[in-house]
């Protein structure tokens, strides 16, 4: 018959399953918790680091002044505004007789298209790739100054926030000017203008040297209206707050799911599997949102431009998931392989048969036969690793990451094949059969 002390037994059981239970379930969505604030997280830093990080920006758009898409709308932009310190239909009056000045008309859309060829080959130049590098390094920590709420650091009228593309104007100006003289009319000498020279004093320059009036908001774009600044910066403030927050909640999260799982191996190979699976849906879901974004632009050229311009933002956020979801295979294959199931230790089993096998064989002088064999083809190996490196390097490697570990990977081949070698040398004349 049963007695109070298993009763008293049976109930501790009982409720430590189902302690258990719930441990289990809490654990799960800690976990799956987990993987959604990872996956916040990443995006989250990407963009605030993409954005608001002068140094990041600069690196991301830099090459987009080479970008046909780009240079194109720039072109288009510098264009309006050239015309219209070019009175081309004023110009083509004055040369033409009365008899011609029905070709005033075709002459004047000549000088058009003459302008526009111009500001295109300008775009090709060096001094455009400067222009746009300096101008991005310039604007960029006002911008963000300015977002988060230190509004002296920037010139703004009527509260607006302004981009100044007065000297990209007189390089195009001068540059035109060197092309066809007298179409700038009686202008010799075009002031030079640099981002230190304030708005006004660049249009006041500008208007003297070519004689005529500019309209007030001539060589400059808005970046932020007044009525729109305050918002822009409470988000900004919001999303500063909200990455810190999101960080301390993503390590909380992963602390709390192993520190409460059951199996912590099983836990953190599913922890590293559910941010692999959310980080490959995220690059999906990213890439459809793009999409859908870039369809709102109904004009083709701005599109396109819009479309390169934010593949090359992008690009960094595809870099950072791979890395993540590499290393998040990583630690789920380490976690496994190093776990106690039968097909783990199958293949511990069978790594070590192998290692034993191939370090543990040895010839009639007792080096090992894979050592041996490494010396016996050591200069082959030598020149195979490096002929591959170039291989890499002229084929698939970009940018200066990729150099540095292409060079660190066939050094340490080349030094692993300098060292297995040795070693085969050095176990043959240690080795009793040996001369």
């Amino acid at each position: 018959m049963p007695t109070a002390s298993d009763d008293a037994a049976t109930t501790t059981t009982e409720v430590k399953r189902v302690g258990q239970r719930w441990r289990r379930v809490l654990v799960v969505i800690l976990a799956v918790l987990s993987c959604v604030s990872i996956l916040a997280s990443t995006v989250g830093v990407w963009a605030h680091r993409t954005l608001l990080n002068t140094n990041s920006w600069v690196n991301a758009v830099a090459p987009l002044a080479s970008n046909p898409a780009i240079t194109g709308a720039v072109s288009k932009e510098l264009t309006t505004e050239l015309l219209q310190l070019i009175n081309a239909q004023q110009l083509a009056e004055q040369a033409l007789p009365d008899q011609a000045k029905f070709l005033a008309a075709p002459l004047t859309e000549g000088v058009g298209q003459f302008v526009q060829r111009t500001v295109d080959e300008l775009l090709k130049t060096p001094q455009f790739q400067q222009f746009w590098v300096a101008a991005n390094r310039r604007v960029h920590p006002i911008v963000v100054k300015v977002l988060r709420g230190d509004t002296k650091v920037v010139l703004t009228t009527d509260g607006n926030v302004q981009l100044n593309l007065l000297p990209l104007i007189a390089n195009a100006l001068t540059f035109v000017q060197g092309k066809a003289p007298g179409l700038l009319g009686g202008a010799t000498t075009i002031p030079d203008i640099s981002f230190d020279t304030s708005v006004d004093q660049a249009r006041s320059q500008l208007s003297k040297a070519l004689g005529r009036s500019l309209p007030e908001n001539f060589g400059v774009i808005t970046v932020f209206q007044s009525d729109k600044l305050k918002a822009a910066q409470d988000a900004v403030s919001l999303f500063d707050k909200l990455i810190v927050g999101l960080l301390v909640v993503t390590a909380l999260l992963v602390i709390a799911t192993i520190a409460l799982a059951i199996d912590r191996r099983r836990i953190i190979i599913g922890l590293s599997l559910g941010t692999v699976f959310a980080l490959a849906i995220a690059t999906v879901v990213i890439g459809a949102i793009k999409s859908q974004v870039l369809d709102l632009i109904s004009d083709p050229e701005s599109r396109l431009a819009a479309k390169d311009t934010v593949a090359a933002l992008v690009s960094r956020l595809h870099l950072l998931t791979d890395a993540l979801i590499a290393i998040g295979l990583a630690i789920a294959l380490i976690a496994f392989l190093t776990g106690g199931s039968r097909l783990a230790v199958g293949i511990r089993d069978g790594a070590a048969r192998l290692a034993r096998y191939l370090a543990g064989k040895v010839d009639s002088q007792g080096a090992p036969a894979a050592m041996v064999w490494v010396q016996a083809h050591a200069t082959e190996l030598r020149w195979g690793g490096l002929i591959v490196g170039f291989g890499l390097l002229l084929l698939l490697v970009n940018g200066w990451w990729g150099l540095f570990l292409t060079l660190l990977l066939v050094g340490l081949f080349e030094a692993a094949v300098a060292y297995a070698a040795a070693r085969a040398r050095d176990t043959a004349s240690v080795s009793p059969g040996a001369g």
